[in-house]
């Protein structure tokens, strides 16, 4: 059986010795056409098995199926590598930083931009180094920061201007109040819970 190749499929054709006539010792080698597989195929239809012989399904197998299977598989391992591998991602992120940093001499970045980026390659852990151990959360300090980060969105124009008359209706004013309200109000505000703590003074009634 001779496989011959034609792009992303692969055609069978059996040998068959046609001689030149009755009695003659010459003749001529014809290819007769069985089918045609796909050359990354993984099985052989039931419909060309009935085609060949043993002999040929076992040369099939050896040639073209197990191959298939081989590099199928393969791939698939290849796949899951990269899945959870962070090389490729590093080296993506260095093409575009690199390309950022061109960009950025006509148009520069916020400083707030860098720090973001520089914070997340420190959590990267790198051949030798130990896991990072966690630090203790710090509840005033992120109330804090997100305070100032609020100020900050506020002032770029984030909720944009409030109406000239109405404001209280907004639901910028109604979350306003509750920050207020969290902050120094009813008795679970956060002033409360520094003055229960020994930590605020209470106000002179």
């Amino acid at each position: 059986m001779n496989l011959k190749r034609r792009g992303l499929r692969i055609s069978l054709y059996r040998s068959i010795w046609v001689p030149r006539g009755p009695g003659v010792p010459h003749g001529y080698t014809r290819q007769n056409f069985i089918g045609s597989i796909a050359a990354d195929t993984t099985e052989v239809s039931e419909e060309l098995e009935r085609e060949l012989s043993p002999t040929e399904i076992r040369e099939l197998d050896h040639k073209v199926i197990q191959p298939a299977r081989i590099a199928k598989e393969a791939a698939l391992r290849q796949a899951k590598l990269r899945e959870t591998d962070p090389v490729w991602r590093l080296e993506e992120a260095l093409r575009l930083v690199n390309e950022a940093a061109e960009c950025s001499l006509s148009s520069a970045v916020p400083e707030a931009r860098k720090s973001t980026l520089k914070s997340a390659l420190e959590k990267v852990m790198s051949v030798g180094a130990t896991a990072p151990v966690a630090a203790p959360s710090e509840p005033l300090r992120e109330a804090l920061k997100a305070i100032n980060a609020a100020s900050h969105a506020v002032r770029q124009g984030r909720y944009g201007r409030g109406p000239k008359s109405g404001f209280r209706s907004t639901p910028v004013f109604r979350q306003w109040t509750e920050i207020l309200a969290a902050v120094d109000g009813s008795e679970q505000s956060l002033l409360r819970a520094l003055q229960d703590a020994g930590f605020a003074t209470r106000r002179a009634r």
